[in-house]
């Protein structure tokens, strides 16, 4: 007896997880590409163990050392509501964000404002979704100056945590090993303009990946030739 109440934890201990169980199944029932993309991910896989031991660890510990139910339910709480704040709110934030068609600058010495660029577009393709659902495509602009442009155009891919866009040479890859991050993905709908460097081989074919940096894992891709 004295053994089992050691390794023994109280119902009330349970209510906690077992709400966060069921909301995280229904998350997953609404989004199963996210569900495979966290199996898949040990990096996700992880975040998602260590949230559970320790709320569970809690339920454990905290009414051993005297405190009551309100108290021990609080404490659960707070690594549950942190881990839906990073890894499940933002795939309810919709962000749109619609750049104008790409310009050149003008002379800095005369002031003048930018001037609509002789746009050159080199390559396109569309995007497909990797375990996530996504649209749009993928344009490789050349401007008159000679700099170049990765415009995402009718963007339209699943909301996540951390999203970053990176291109990658060869085609068809589903990871950024190699490649160049363009920036932060700033939306997830919408025409968005992201500047390649002079000195970034864009030798096709290329993969223009958008890729979850919080799960280590892609979200969609799109080859130019």
């Amino acid at each position: 007896m004295p053994t089992r109440s050691l390794v023994s934890m109280p119902r009330t201990s349970l209510v906690v997880p077992a709400i966060a169980a069921a909301g995280g199944l229904a998350f997953f029932a609404w989004k199963p590409g996210v569900a495979l993309s966290t199996i898949a991910s040990p990096r996700a896989f992880g975040f998602a163990a260590a949230v559970g031991i320790l709320t569970l660890a809690l339920g454990w510990a905290l009414p051993r050392i005297g405190r009551g139910f309100a108290l021990t339910a609080l404490a659960q709480s707070v690594p549950v509501v942190v881990a839906f704040a990073i890894a499940v709110l933002p795939s309810f934030r919709t962000v749109t964000v619609n750049d104008p068609l790409p310009t050149v600058a003008g002379s800095e010495t005369g002031g003048a404002p930018p001037v609509p660029a002789a746009r050159t577009t080199v390559a396109q393709a569309p995007f497909r979704g990797i375990k996530h659902r996504a649209s749009g495509t993928s344009v490789l602009i050349r401007l008159s100056d000679g700099s170049r442009v990765v415009r995402l155009q009718t963007l339209d891919v699943e909301p996540g945590p951390d999203y970053s866009l990176f291109v990658v040479p060869g085609a068809e890859r589903q990871r950024p090993d190699g490649g160049t991050r363009l920036g932060h993905l700033r939306g997830s709908r919408g025409n968005q303009n992201y500047p390649v460097l002079a000195d970034v081989d864009l030798s096709r074919p290329a993969t223009v990946l958008i890729w979850c940096r919080a799960f280590d894992v892609p979200v969609a891709a799109a080859t130019l030739h």
